[in-house]
């Protein structure tokens, strides 16, 4: 979790003017999977509809610099407490990813590699070529027949990353999220060095790493 007071947090939702102010979050994002941040927030507003802001997209900024923005879409809202002056909400942030857990179909693809499915599905979705791109290095066969049925369209498109050994994430700016497809590292943007530095209850003046731990699993890769 971070504390809104212990560095510079802002949360823009598109054509909102709300003055919501954040009072911390916590997040997690994860390979092949979509991302959630959820905010606790406060506003002078108590009156502020709900139903408004649901769906629209927002960009939670930790810090001033505008580095590690978030981009996402509000997929929960909560209105809670109201005090004096201030009355607290809560939201989740989740990319436009996460609403294919909600649909359900049965299809049949027909000489089609994998990478040309998913997109089918994303764009059927939706999730257009702006929003989504493949960085591939391997060349992926075409499948005779492929059959989605009574899956949701996330867990197909999970179900054939690894069937494949395919990883997706999410790159963000402040317009807007992207998924990115990948099959090796070169994918990944290399990030500067970062220090160890063990808690001490001060907050850092840099980003450092406080705690990490190892786990190790045994994971199943495609045949070729």
């Amino acid at each position: 979790m971070l504390d809104a007071n212990a560095t510079h947090i802002t949360l823009t939702l598109e054509g909102v003017n709300a003055d919501l102010q954040v009072l911390s979050f916590t997040g997690r994002e994860a390979l092949n999977e979509p991302f959630r941040f959820d905010l606790e927030l406060v506003s002078a507003r108590p009156d502020l509809k709900l139903e408004d802001l649901l769906h629209k997209p927002g960009v939670l900024t930790p810090g001033a610099t505008g580095r590690g923005r978030i981009h996402g879409l509000v997929y929960r809202i909560e209105q809670g407490d109201s005090g004096k002056t201030l009355t607290r909400y809560s939201i989740s942030l989740m990319p436009q990813l996460a609403y294919l857990q909600h649909n359900h179909d049965q299809q049949i693809f027909q000489q089609l590699t994998v990478p040309k499915i998913i997109a089918q599905v994303l764009e059927d979705r939706g999730i257009l070529a702006d929003a989504y791109s493949f960085q591939l290095g391997a060349e992926y066969p075409q499948r005779d027949y492929c059959v989605q049925y009574e899956e949701s369209d996330l867990r197909f498109i999970q179900r054939l990353c690894e069937e494949e050994g395919i990883h997706f994430h999410f790159q963000h700016s402040s317009s807007g999220h992207k998924l990115v497809f990948g099959d090796d590292q070169t994918v990944f943007r290399k990030l500067k060095p970062v220090i160890y530095q063990q808690e001490s209850g001060m907050s850092a003046d840099r980003p450092v790493i406080k705690r990490f731990n190892l786990r190790l699993s045994a994971l199943c890769t495609p045949v070729r």
